[in-house]
């Protein structure tokens, strides 16, 4: 079963969207004035504001559409949204924990970026979407948005020689990622990272397919 209202889900989704307008902001650096240049190439970020776009369109679909039972608007555009901010979110956690601290104080952009906007994409599917629609090439089409990433961060920085440091490693590396620059991290290590990563992208995103398809026959038991 699935929540079936239109004001619920747009309600949601601009919620969504507030709180990433939020993040991305103030991870920015516009709230205080200060513009950071770095800011569009860390993944969190080209994560959150591919989000901060499909969510917004889609709540403005359900506030002007006519349908009382309107459809997922752009279903592999939202799953890609969600997925990647699903593995950003993992691997903030898992592996960039500390750097969700100053100072011994939560960065309060980052939580939201790394926890809640990516919370409330997965909460928007489990409540909001019918399930047992996802196709089963979905999960390899999801990883789009990451595959793109790393060849712009790849070929950017490594041929081209273009500076997409950020945050952290602003100064030290061209990359916006220590463990992407081949120099710090060795070519095979750069290599396991990117092969782990996209296998992680295609088996969370078949872990989403397989939890859609059980909650789709499950609402089809009920409704028989």
């Amino acid at each position: 079963m699935y929540i079936q209202s239109k004001i619920a889900s747009a309600v949601w989704k601009f919620a969504l969207v507030a709180i990433a307008t939020y993040g991305l902001l103030d991870g920015s650096g516009i709230l205080a004035g200060k513009y950071l240049t770095g800011f569009p190439h860390m993944f969190t970020n080209v994560s959150n504001i591919f989000a901060w776009a499909y969510f917004l369109v889609a709540a403005i679909r359900l506030v002007t559409s006519k349908d009382d039972k309107p459809k997922v608007f752009a279903p592999q555009v939202k799953y890609t949204a969600m997925i990647s901010l699903l593995v950003t979110a993992l691997i903030a956690h898992f592996l960039l924990f500390d750097a969700m601290f100053q100072n011994g104080q939560l960065v309060w952009h980052l939580v939201a970026m790394h926890y809640v906007v990516p919370a409330m994409a997965v909460l928007d599917w489990l409540l909001f979407d019918e399930k047992g629609k996802m196709v089963v090439w979905g999960p390899f089409a999801w990883l789009s948005l990451a595959a793109v990433y790393l060849v712009v961060v790849m070929v950017g920085a490594g041929p081209l020689g273009m500076d997409l440091g950020g945050g952290t490693t602003a100064g030290q590396t061209r990359y916006p990622y220590t463990f992407l620059d081949p120099a710090i991290s060795g070519v095979e290590g750069v290599a396991f990272f990117i092969v782990a990563m996209l296998v992680a992208f295609v088996a969370l995103g078949y872990l989403i397919f397989a939890i859609d398809r059980i909650l789709g026959r499950i609402a089809k038991r009920k409704q028989a």
